[in-house]
């Protein structure tokens, strides 16, 4: 029942465009972007948008160590920043690609999924341009941070 709740909120209230497949809630990549990132540079990239009001929807899968960052659309990155996100650890979810979103009711969700809202929806999703913009700067500052690290060692 949680489940069935889930996927009508998710359509019907937020307009996500959105599958259910036994105990899961799938969010197709399209109409709306996901990035995913390790939870400390998600934790930098959140505590930098909000502020200035472009935080949007976010879940944690603690299980996978990744936050993910819902967006009005896909991002654009330009080829020369791939390398910087791909070694900071983002990934940017392709078109049609699936990701399984928390399911509403926590006590309600599959043995062992751990998925949950840390920003839930139900505001208007941010814009992917100023939210790489984001991202691109706590990359740069977190591979410094790691590379200082290494280096120190």
């Amino acid at each position: 029942m949680a489940v069935r709740h889930s996927y009508l909120t998710y359509r019907d209230t937020y307009g996500f465009p959105v599958s259910s497949s036994g105990r899961q809630v799938m969010l197709r990549v399209g109409a709306i972007g996901v990035v995913a990132l390790p939870d400390a540079l998600g934790a930098v990239v959140q505590n930098q948008l909000q502020p200035e009001q472009l935080a949007g929807p976010v879940f944690t899968d603690p299980s996978a160590g990744r936050w993910f960052f819902l967006l009005d659309g896909p991002p654009v990155v330009a080829p020369a920043h791939h390398v910087l996100l791909a070694d900071a650890g983002a990934r940017i979810l392709a078109r049609d690609e699936e990701v399984t979103l928390p399911v509403l009711s926590e006590a309600s969700a599959a043995p062992g999924d751990e998925r949950r809202w840390l920003w839930p929806p139900g505001y208007q999703l941010p814009q992917p341009a100023p939210f790489v913009t984001e991202l691109l700067a706590a990359a740069r500052r977190f591979d410094l941070r790691e590379r200082s690290r290494a280096l120190s060692w």
